[in-house]
Parts: structure tokens; sequence; C-alpha cells
């Protein structure tokens, strides 16, 4: 049977003309997503190869469709002709080829010619932020069959679609290396009878027979673990992941509970009209506490989105592997939870919501569990390019059958910053793979940042051992950092050239499928593409190629693709290019290493003339050309091996002079080693055997050296002679290439790269030094980049560039120009002294952008049109020099302790001067109270072959006594990662509960964390393999860098004597060459004290700041420490000093007994110090006369008999044992007490303090109430035992109520009133008295509190709450006659008197004031059980949440 149909989608023609074949042939279809539009058809896709199937039907339905579908036609007929005049100009087909652009490096050609070098074969490794297996294109994939039926409804048969080496997975590995996913399952635990386990997050996790019978532990136990899952994804996605849940579980309830709370109070106050303060108390505390409960609907509405989930992971081996179950479900029913295998095993990846997705490995036995999330898209749209296979043929990746390994190295908790761990962890992993005989054949790594110095670091070592030992292929991004020079970033940049760095290209087709560019221009590279050379001199940049894409991301971004660009885009495309070579070489059998690709792809690139040559390196890629060139050479002696090239003592890979105008020749020694791949490997009769006859071409007339090198297995050195003195300003490069002699065709064998830089000198005649091109205008077409390098005159501090396009007739049309300067300093990174910025510019007005600059050192003003920007623009511009900066030494580092400071100032010119000294942080050094060396995981942590990597774990302790925001780094670290000697420096701050607060690693100094008041512990990883180096580190400071609340700033003097005695300031003057000298007087020990500087602040820095002008003062600015003086070490004496009372025998006595081994209890905190005689006994202080005492230093206080002082002393002594003691002896050292001193009231309450200690629990209220019930459960109500615990609960609380009546009848509350209602005491001894009656005032309250207190728990073991709240309420107006019911002294009664008159609102302020003092489960606790009797369980949810997350039971694994 042969039909003739019309498929439609959508109302839309996709196929005018289409043969289903006969009924018994079998049709092979490709279903990516199927919707069954009706029960007979599957619509399958809009590419052109996707069909639609119908089953096979008699002429008749074909006919009815057939007449449906012609109906529709003539509907739209008329429509349709009234717009083809309109559409006539529609293209109908889209550029799909250019959205994953492979035509311009001759991949595609390469692909019609070789099917089957498809990089089959080949794995590449993904060094990234994650891969997801799930994205389209990574996924698993199936093949559709349809076949006929004899009924109506088709037969669809499917299996998963197979690559070519008849695997079903695509990303086959996949690792999170940073440890963010790491959970420690190292906790044990055994299921009771009911398969009932306890989860670290309080929940009990039910496990079913099923899960049960799967364990196949010995002794049937399961490792149990919390995992927060914030940081596995991006903020962005974890903000989706959010809002989702607010919407779903949120927004309904709270805000119907918002709305009930208004109406009460609308109705409350129409019922009490007037203001609220005139209210009566009683009324006044029900409109407290309405208010409250909104301020609590509306605060845990503002803090929703900082929620983060925790939840509870088991984890247990099976007969096929281990088993992780994540209870996602939050409730504990683990049949409903999430169950994944290891990734390895069974490549299951599982979705934790609608927006997440992850795998799991596990490590050390059990003891680790690694979830695997994505910190970024970044690393799916990386694999994507490198190897996706799509059904569209346009849209693979460019080796779209090569095998994925996903290595994660960026890390959640730094954004996604990769971590020395990280890397090493890849690499490790790597190492092993290959070992095992699962080689990795490429490493992409589209990550990078920029060193300070590039010829020795670990991490590089370790990239050299990956390439020159196991033969990875390692491709590395460039950066986006240019157009400046020397901004390639690390990697590529290491100490050897063993990686392929690549830049970023853009074509015409790209500018127009992905940019949507009204019309195409030249292919080039883009703008902000990284250019050459390396800090040392080396090439960077081996390649370009197309550096963007519209690939496939994961499935969190809600999006099936997203275009990206940048040379994380273009690494990808040689990664699998270098797959395709790969895959032909193997299947032909020839032998290749990482250097005779890097080789063959330099010598084949298409250079491309009119592109900037720093961004190129050897052109553009081109695939046919590189294996043409790989299958001619295939025999060649060299192709396994590399030549090292070694310039002077620094071991450069390159010549770079760019210090100063060079006037003189300059003479290089430069050694030559041959070096095989896994030289110690390497048959002894090849490195014998090996011989070269090298032809040296230089490609300028300015570099000299020998023509011919005969190199043998062994080092050569060469003479290079690099003479720049007729070289122009400007920038120079050149090379020394090495020819085979033999096989020249070959091209070079390696290469001496040479960059000279002579600098534009200004005439130092001129008043204000200016520099202008010399053709006046430039003119720039889209990518034009133009480059000058001047000699900053001494003494400049900033410069003005100023821009205009001269073109007549532009108007309002404004140019976009990318600004680039950069300034290399000695050992340090391109981005220390730079600016980068896109300004506009126009010919109406002058554009004016201000810069830093330091005098002396080459200036690089780099000025780009944007790559897509039209138009031809003619640029005039200058750059004009300013400066004023102090030349003394030390000028910007002030001591306090050296008095006066002296600057001494001078302008380069002439100049405006108005200083300005502000300081805005003071900073604190922490010393290590521990460091511990100890060996990694056994597993992960171990290079091939056995070189275990150790760590150094250094704590310190951090106390915050005011909320602040703080930096925290390690200063001989911070600014160091790739080039560290060490692996890692990665910290933790957690706070008292260890409760992780902020992460850092490199560079974490300009990065601020809002800390609340409280101690902090803060936790320093170092690795290395080498244990002798990490002990070197053992005592390695850390600094607390506090933002202060308010800036300190400092005068200036012109005048020494006035400088000391703080007269006449210093404001402003003009320079006019001359020096100024300016002094600045060390800050007072006043203002210090008022700055509120955190305890052990050791120096305060912010910026001095001198020009007048507005634009100079926002760049010129002076990093300036002040250091202060060392704080003074208390001194002890034996007797008083300064007033202070002194230490009497009971501290001796308490001393001793501590010396013998006793170790007290920690003592309550108490509102008086039993410790001081002041307390008295509560009534009045002794005025007895002077007694004269003598010299001796230890003699008692005067006014006092030698044998009171001695019971003073024993009284005090015995009281501060009371809540020490067990209750039996406490209860004997009080009546001991009371019987000597009957008047002595704080014994009453330090007994009450040792019956709450020992006798009943510290609950608070609902938690109290919610603990009686639960016991009346467990034991049974009106059991003995249940009984017998009343009781004895009973008697304590009646005891502290006599205790409290006893101090409150001995204390005269109205005498404490009227003293309190003293404006002015004038009697001689006012201080003593106040001190007395402070002590009363604090003692009463205390009583007061403890009574209601005990009185309300009473009123709730006899269920007759109602009944005792008028003996509660007037307790509670007593103590608010002296103090506020928030106070810290009466805040737990308020908290109990809000309690019994179901003042929830009242309860959440209290608690919340008590969180603030301290954060403890408790509190949270009480919150969650206020919400739940309010009925919001929504929040109370919420609450159990923030438990889990704040109140970890052990600090987070790095």
């Amino acid at each position: 049977m042969l039909n003739k149909i019309r498929l439609v989608h959508n109302q839309q023609r996709l196929y005018k003309n289409f043969r289903l074949l006969g009924q018994r042939a079998t049709i092979k279809l490709t279903l990516p997503i199927v919707s069954f539009c009706r029960p007979y058809m599957a619509y399958m896709g809009t590419d052109r190869r996707v069909v639609m199937i119908t089953a096979p039907a008699s002429r008749k339905e074909f006919a009815k469709c057939s007449e449906r579908s012609n109906n529709n036609e003539s509907h739209k007929s008329a429509e349709n002709r009234s717009m083809s005049m309109a559409t006539s100009g529609i293209v109908e087909s889209f550029p799909t080829g250019a959205l994953v652009p492979k035509a311009e490096t001759g991949v595609l050609n390469f692909l019609q010619k070789y099917p089957d070098y498809d990089g089959r074969d080949v794995t590449i490794a993904i060094f990234d932020s994650g891969v997801d297996p799930r994205a389209t294109g990574l996924e698993v994939s199936w093949h559709f069959f349809a076949a006929p039926s004899k009924r109506r409804l088709i037969v669809i048969s499917a299996r998963m679609q197979t690559l070519c080496d008849g695997k079903t997975v695509k990303v086959i590995e996949r690792y999170d290396c940073s440890g963010c996913g790491d959970v420690d399952m190292k906790k044990k635990v055994t299921p009771d009878e009911n398969g009932n386990v306890k989860g670290l997050s309080g929940n009990t996790l039910k496990m079913s027979q099923e899960l049960l019978s799967l364990n196949t532990d010995p002794e049937k136990t399961v490792r149990v673990g919390l995992k927060s899952f914030s940081d596995l994804v991006p903020s962005k996605v974890r903000n989706n992941i959010i809002a989702q849940a607010k919407l779903k579980n949120w927004d309904k309830p709270h805000k119907t509970a918002t709305a009930n709370v208004n109406r009460k109070i609308v109705d409350f106050e129409s019922q009490n009209p007037g203001e609220a303060s005139k209210l009566p108390w009683d009324k006044k505390i029900v409109k407290e506490n309405l208010d409250f409960e909104l301020e609590m609907l509306n605060s845990y509405e503002k803090m929703y989105g900082d929620i983060k989930t925790s939840y509870d992971c088991l984890l247990f081996p099976t007969a096929n592997g281990w088993l992780t179950i994540i209870d996602t479900t939050e409730k504990g029913d683990l049949d409903q939870a999430l169950r994944i295998g290891e990734y390895s095993l069974t490549h299951e990846t599982r979705n934790v919501d609608d927006f997440l997705s992850i795998s799991v490995n596990v490590h050390d036995e059990g003891n680790v569990l690694e979830v695997v999330g994505m910190c970024s898209p970044h690393g799916t749209h990386v694999a994507s390019i490198a190897s996706g296979n799509h059904s569209s043929r346009d849209v693979d990746g460019v080796a779209p059958n090569a095998k994925i390994v996903s290595m994660t190295i960026g890390d959640g908790r730094l954004g996604s910053m990769e971590t020395g761990t990280a890397l090493v962890r890849a690499m490790t992993k790597v190492m092993e793979l290959c070992r095992d005989g699962k080689p990795i054949d490429v490493i992409n790594m589209s990550y990078g940042e920029h060193a300070n110095w590039s010829n020795s670091g670990r991490i590089g070592e370790l990239m050299n051992e990956v390439v020159n030992k196991y033969g990875v292929v390692w491709v590395a991004s460039a950066g986006n950092h240019g157009p400046a020079l020397c901004t390639v970033g690390t990697p590529p940049d290491i100490s050897q050239p063993s990686l392929i760095g690549v830049g970023a290209y853009v074509s015409p087709q790209m500018m127009e499928a992905e940019y949507a560019m009204r019309e195409k221009l030249p292919g080039n590279v883009y703008t902000w593409t990284s250019r050459d050379p390396c800090i040392d001199g080396g090439q960077g940049v081996t390649v370009c190629a197309p550096g963007g894409a519209i690939a496939s991301v994961p499935q969190f971004t809600m999006a099936k693709s997203q275009l990206m660009n940048g040379t994380s885009m273009a690494a990808p495309h040689v990664a699998g290019a270098v797959a395709l070579l790969i895959s032909g070489l193997k299947q032909q059998n020839i032998e290749y290493s990482p250097y005779s690709i890097k080789r063959a792809l330099g010598a084949t690139a298409t250079k491309l003339g009119y592109v900037d040559p720093f961004a190129q390196g050897h052109g553009l890629l081109n695939v046919e050309k590189a294996f043409d060139h790989l299958m001619e050479h295939k025999q060649s002696k060299d192709n396994l091996l590399r030549f090292s090239v070694r310039v002077g003592n620094n071991q450069a890979k390159g010549i770079h002079l760019r210090q100063g105008v060079q006037r003189k020749f300059v003479d290089y020694n430069v050694n030559i080693e041959p070096i095989f791949l896994n030289d110690k490997e390497a048959d002894p009769k090849d490195k014998f055997n090996f011989n070269v006859r090298l032809n040296l071409i230089a490609s300028q007339t300015w570099v000299q050296c020998g023509a011919f090198l005969d190199l043998s297995y062994g080092t050569r050195s060469i003479a290079v002679r690099v003479d720049p003195t007729g070289l122009q300003p400007g920038v120079h490069s050149a090379v020394i290439q090495a020819f085979d002699t033999d096989c020249v065709q070959k091209g070079s064998l390696f290469e001496i790269p040479i960059i000279v830089v002579q600098p534009h000198v200004l005439e130092s005649d001129q008043n204000t030094p200016v520099f202008e091109p010399a053709s006046k205008t430039v003119e720039f077409q889209p990518n034009t980049i133009q480059r000058d390098f001047i000699l900053v005159p001494e003494r400049a501090t900033w410069a003005e560039l100023r821009m205009r396009i001269t073109d007549p007739n532009r108007g309002k049309d404004i140019g976009k120009f990318f600004l680039h300067t950069n300034q290399l300093l000695p050992k340090q990174s391109c981005l220390k002294l730079e600016t980068m910025k896109i300004v506009p510019v126009g010919s109406e007005h002058e554009s004016t952008t201000v810069f830093k600059v330091k005098g002396g050192k080459i200036l690089e003003l780099c000025i780009a049109k944007y790559w897509s920007n039209f138009g031809q623009s003619h640029l005039k511009y200058s750059l004009l020099f300013r400066g004023l900066e102090a030349h003394n030494p030390n000028a910007y580092v002030m001591h306090a302790g050296s008095g006066i400071h002296r600057l001494e100032v001078e302008a380069l010119v002439s100049e405006d001067l108005q200083p300005q000294l502000q300081l805005k942080n003071a900073v604190v050094v922490l010393k290590p109270t521990e460091a511990k060396i100890s060996p990694l995981s056994a597993t992960r942590d171990v290079i091939p072959d056995g070189r275990q990597v150790y760590q150094n774990l250094l704590v310190y302790n951090l106390n915050v006594a005011k909320a602040a925001e703080v930096s925290l780094y390690a200063p001989i670290f911070s600014d160091l990662l790739y080039e560290s000697e060490f692996e890692s420096q990665m910290w933790m701050l957690h706070d008292a509960n260890k409760a992780l607060v902020a992460t850092g690693d490199a560079r974490s100094h300009n990065f601020y964390t809002k800390l609340d008041k409280g101690d902090y512990t803060v936790r320093l990883q170092v690795r290395h393999e080498k244990r002798d180096l990490l002990e070197k580190i053992s005592e390695a400071n850390m600094v607390a860098c506090y933002k202060l609340a308010n800036v300190l700033s400092l005068d200036f003097h012109e005048n020494y004597n006035q400088c000391i005695v703080g007269g006449r300031k210093f404001v402003s003057a003009p320079m006019r060459g001359a020096t100024r000298v300016l002094y600045i007087a060390p800050i007072s020990q006043e203002r210090l004290t008022k700055a509120n500087l955190p305890a052990q602040c050791t120096c305060l820095s912010g910026n001095l700041i001198f020009p007048q002008d507005e634009a100079g003062r926002r760049v010129a600015q002076h990093p300036f420490q002040y250091i202060l003086n060392p704080a003074e070490k208390k001194t002890h004496t034996n007797g008083a000093s300064n007033g202070s009372p002194p230490a009497g025998s009971a501290a001796a006595a308490a001393a001793a007994v501590t010396a013998n081994g006793t170790k007290p209890k920690a003592t309550p905190q108490a509102a008086t110090s039993v410790a001081n005689p002041a307390a008295g006994d509560g009534i009045t202080v002794q005025n007895d006369a002077p007694v004269e005492s003598g010299a001796c230093p230890a003699s008692p206080k005067k006014g006092k008999a030698n044998a009171d002082d001695y019971a003073e002393s024993l009284r005090d002594f015995q009281c501060s044992h009371i809540v020490k003691c067990e209750p039996d002896m406490a209860e004997k050292i009080y009546n001991e007490v009371i019987g000597a001193h009957p008047k002595h009231l704080q014994a009453h309450l330090l007994l009450i303090q040792s019956i709450e200690t020992s006798q009943l629990k510290s609950q608070l209220p609902l938690t109290f109430v919610n603990a009686q019930k639960a016991s009346i459960e467990e034991l049974g109500e009106g059991s003995d035992k249940q009984k017998d615990e009343q009781k004895k609960m009973r008697g304590a609380l009646e005891r502290i109520v006599k205790l409290a009546d006893k101090v409150i009848q001995e204390t005269d509350s109205e005498a404490l009133l009227s003293y309190y209602g003293l404006k002015n005491d004038t009697r001689p001894d006012a201080a003593k008295i106040k001190t007395n009656m402070d002590k009363q005032k604090n003692n009463l309250i205390e009583a007061l509190s403890k009574k209601g207190i005990a009185l309300a728990k009473l009123a709730v073991l006899d269920d007759n709450v109602k009944d005792r709240v008028a003996d509660i309420n007037e307790l509670y107006t007593e103590v608010i006659k002296f103090v506020d019911a928030t106070d810290t002294k009466a805040i737990q009664f308020a908290l109990w008197h809000a309690y019994a008159h179901a003042h929830y609102g009242r309860m959440y302020k209290c608690v919340v004031k008590l969180i603030e003092e301290k954060r403890a489960r408790e509190h949270f606790e009480e919150l969650a059980a206020i919400n739940a009797a309010l009925g919001h369980e929504h929040i109370r949810a919420v609450i159990n949440r923030m438990m889990i997350t704040a109140f970890p039971s052990s600090f987070r694994l790095f």
C-alpha cells in the first residue's frame, strides 16, 4: 500500500509529500519526545528527519483525514493569498549549523570524509561545574521502532539508543571533586524491631521490610548523615526552588494568617479607641501581643528566602552496591523518599524536586557519601559543545560519539570558584582511570584564574604530570580578560607549555544565527579574548576556535539550550576536535602523544592575517589539515617527545622585555631538552638512539642565534641575543623556530617566543605630561585595536583619557569602545593595576575616563572598538598624567607608638592638594589554637602510585562582641592558588553550634560576611603530599578584618608643634613643584574607645587621598595602615588598686580547691557576685570608722575588723559552692550559711539555682508543657512512676517559691522605688549606697522572677493556669516597676507570663530576644511550639528546617 498524506502540527504543514512505506516494512525512527495526539497517531518532533506515524488504515479513513485537512486549507486560502506578498521574503530554513558552529574549523568536512572518526573510543574529562546527564544530547537516548499491527493502534517498540560502541550512557562517570557534596556517614545505627532509625535531623526514619531485606551489612546497621542541598545548585536556581516551594506550601496559609491577625488588631482598636500608650497595662499587653504576632508573620515572610533545606541521608550496602536513601519527604517516610545507587555502577540520576537532579558516589568504605549536583550550567554547556549527541546533526557537538567523564571542580560553597582540593582530586581520578585501563584521552578545562607567577606552583606541577606521564591531552581556555596583552589565564599559563590554550573566534555565520545581528561582519576574535604573551614571555594561546554556541544546559534552568560565549566555549570545541583526531588515530593504530597533537594543531592552523596575532595563537583551528599532518608524519621519531625550553635563571618559557626603554642588546641562555612521554618508564634504547639536527630560524632581524643545533637526549644550551635598540615605540614580537632538517615540511619542533615592548617617553620639559598618537585621529572598524605603550612619568598617580569621535554628521551616534589599561608589576598578576570598561564615545561630547597608574612602569593603553559595534569611526584621544603622592619611606604605614607621622608630599607638575585619611577597617590577628596533621582519604586523596595527601587542620577562635561585617583570610596563602606551593587553603567559619556560616579560599580578603554577636570557630585546611612542608605552616596566622561602624578620620597639620597640641589643621593648598611636609597625630585613646574596636585589634586600615580633583580622588587612593600600640597586660597584685576590690580569701580558697584537682561545675549567672562582700546581707552597708592598716599589701579593708573579714570571706566561699555541689551537700552548706548569716539573701537565690540545675530541667513554657504530656503518655497517666516524678518536681517548685518569698519579704521594695525616684543623690557616700541599692534590686527581681516561673509551672502540673493568672500578674507588675519586661533579668518570667495569658506574640518576642543573646536549639523548639499553638503549621515546618541546619551534630567536611 502506498499512501500520500500531509503531516500537520499546530496548524503548520511540516511535510508536503511523505510516502508511508508498505505495512510489512519496519521503520526505524528517532523519537526524543513523544506526545500522543490521537489513539492512532504520534507526533514526533519538528526536525525534518523526524516524522509522524499513523497505523495502517483504510482508504476511507485516509479520505476523511484528507477531507478535514483540505477543509482547513480552504478556510485559510484567502488569508494566505493576502499575506503572500508580505511573506515572500521569509527564509524557511534556520541556519542551525551555526548554533553549535563546526564548519569554521573543518569539523563538518572531516566527519563527512571520516564518518567513523566521530569521537568513538575516546573519553573527554570535563573539569568544570558539573555535567547534567539528563541534558539534551547528553542523556540516555532512545530508538523507537514502528511496526504494523492487526489492530488500529500502532505497535511502537522502544529500546535505548546506543552509541557506536554499543553503550547506552554518554556521561560514564560523574564526580564532585570539590567536597561540596560530601556527607559525613560515619555514624552507624541499628534499626529497631519496627525498622525505625533516628536520623540526624531528629526525625524518625521508617524502613520498610523491603528496605531491610536489601541490607547486606553483616550487623544489619545503616549509616546516617545530614546534607544541606542549598549549595548543590546555583543561587538563581536555588531561588527558583524556594519560590516554587513558597508558592506551593507557604503563600496561601501565610496570607490567611496575616489577614486574621490584622482583623484582630482592627477589632481591638475599634473596641479600645484612643492612644495605645494610654491603655491600662492589661489592655496594653493584649495590644502588644497582637502587634508581635503580626511582626512574627512579617519577619518569617522576609526570611523565607534564606531558609536552607537539609535532608536525612541513609546509606547501606546491597548486593548491587551501596544504596542511598534521601528523605526528601522530611517526614521519615522512606518508601516515598529518593533512592539512588552509585553512579559508577548504575548511572542513575534522580530528581530531588522539579529543578535539581543528583547522582551519588560512596567513598572510604561508606564513611563519606558524595552527592553530585551542579554549581552552574557552565559545565553542561561545555560538554554539549564538545560531545553533544542529538537527533539533529546540525546541533551535535564536535565529537558526538565521544564519552564524557564529569569532574566538578567548581565549589558551590564559593559560588562556583575552583579550589586546589578539587583540582588535585580530579587529576588524581584521571591518573587512577588511566592506570586502571579506562584512559581519559582529553581534558577540557574552561576554568582558570590569573597567577602572580607561572614558573612554579603545586597545581601546575600536577597538571604537567597528567600530560607528561599519562599522555592526556589537556585543553584549556585562555581567558576572557583581553584585549590588553599578558592577560592569558592559568591554565594554560603554567610552568611548562604542556597545555593547549584556546582563544575565542566569532564567524559571520555565528553573528547571524546566535547574536541576531542585522548584518554580518568579517570573522574575527572576540574583543575580550585574552592575549599573549604569558607573564614570562611564553605562548599561552595555541589556536583559536568558535567561542560561542547555543547549546544544551541542565534541566534546572528550565531551558533546553542557552547562548553562552567566551573562551570557555572555544576550548571544548578544540577538545572535541582533538577527540576526532584521537578517534581516527586509535582506529588506525597510530601512536600519538599530547605533543604530536599540539604541534599538529599549531602547524596546520589557518593564520588570519587581519586578526590580532596575540589573540589567535597559530591561527584558527583546522581539523582536516591537522589529521592529514598526523597521518603524514605518523612515523616521526619525535611524536612521543616534547622539547623543554627554559630561558635564563627563572626558567621562563620565553623572552619578555617590558622594563623601561630598551637601549642595549640583551643576551639569554636558553636550555633545550628533549623528554620522552612518561620519561621514567621510557625505553632506554629510545633515549640512547635519539638524535635530531635542527635548523634554528629567527623571524626578525633584531633576534640572533646560531643557525644549527645537533640535539641528542640531553640538555643543550644556546645563546640568543635580542637587540631592541632600533625598534620604534610599540610591541614587537618574534619567534625562533626549530626545524628538523630531515623533514622541514613537518613544521617547527619547538619555538622560543620573544616579546619586546618599547614605550613612548614623554618630553620632560612639558608642564603637564600628555600623550597623543602621532596621527592625531585613528580609524576604527569593528574590532580594531589600538595599543600604545607609555612609560608613566615618575610621581604620576592617575591619568585622564579623553576621547571624541571626529566624524562629521555623526549626530548622537555613539561608538562602543572597549578600554583596557594595564601595568605589569613584578611578581603580580595582570589584575593588580588595570582598568577594564566599555566606554560610549560620541562626537558631541568628550568622554573622559580616569584610572590609577604607577610611576616608572610601562602602561599599555588599549582601545578597541567592540567586535559587534557596526560602522567606521575616527577617534581622537589624549592621555593626561597627573600625580600627588608621599615619597618618604614607609609613608603609608603609621605606628601609633612612634608619635607624630610625617608625610613628604610631591606633585607631578602642579596640583591642588586636599588630603584625606579615613580608616575603615579594624584588623585582628588570629593565632591557631590547634594545628593537627593527618592523612586524608585513602581512596580519594592518594595520588598514584601511593602518594598520600595530608592535611594540616588549623583551628582559630573568633569572638564578635557586636554584630559586624568581617572578612577572613590567611595572609600567607590568600593571594595564591595555582602558583601556591600547597594544594589548598580552604577555611570554614562555624558558629558556636557548629553551623557553617561562611567559606573562603584564595582571595577571600575582599569578601565580607555579616556576623552576629557570638563566638565562632575558624577551621583552615592546608593540603600537601609532603608532611614536612605542612609542619612549617603550623603557626600560620589568619586575619579578621572588621568594617568599622563609623569611619575614623585623621587630621593633617602643616606645623609639627600644632600637630602635637591639636592646633591649626591643614585643609588644602596648591602644589607647585616644591615638597610639602604634613604631620598626622596619633589617635587619642578616647576616640579609640568610642570606636568600639574589636578585642585584640592590632591595626586599622583605610585609604589616604591627596588630590582635590574629584575624579582623581576616586582612583588615586593609597592603602594606609595604622599600627596600634600593644594592648596593656593586666597586672595582678595581692591588694586592691585604683579602687577595685581585692581578691579575697574566697578566691584564694577556690583556687586551692581547683589546684587540688576538683573541677567545679559551671556556675549559672547570678544576679550578684558571691565573691563580693559589698553584697552584704541585703540591707545596709557598714560605715564603721576607718582602721589604720599599716603598709601590709594584704591588709583587710578599711572599716572592717579582721574577724569580720574572715567571716565574710568564708561565707562567700561557701556560697560559691552551693551551686557546684550535689543537692544534699548544697542544702547543708546553705543551712550553715543562713545559720551564721541569716540576713544574707544571696544564699536563698543560690540554692534556687542549685535546685533548678539538679532537680529541674531548664525548659521554656511550651517545651515544658509538651514534656509533661509526653511523660504522661510514656509512663501512663496515674502510674506510680508518673506520680513519683510529679511529686518530686512539685516539691522542688514549692521549695523555690518559699526561698524566693524569703528574699521578697526581707527586701523593702518601697524604699527601692523611693531611691530610684531620686533625680540626684548628694550624700557623701552616694556611690556606696547606689551599689547596695542595685544589688538589692537585682536580688528582688531575681526572686520575683523565680517565684513567678515556679508558680506557672505548678499551674501547668495542676492544669489550672487560668486560676493562677492573678498571682502571676501580681508578681509581673512588681517586676516591671524596676525593669522592662524584655530585660535579661526578667525575660524568662515575661515569657512564662505571656504563656499564662496565651499571648503567643509576646512569647515570640521574648524568645527572639533570647536568641539574640544566644542561639540555642531549645529557643527554636519553643518558636516551633508557639506557631503550632497558633495553628501556623507552615511556619512550624520552616522552623524545623531552620533547626536542622542551625544545629548540626558535627563540623562540615572539607
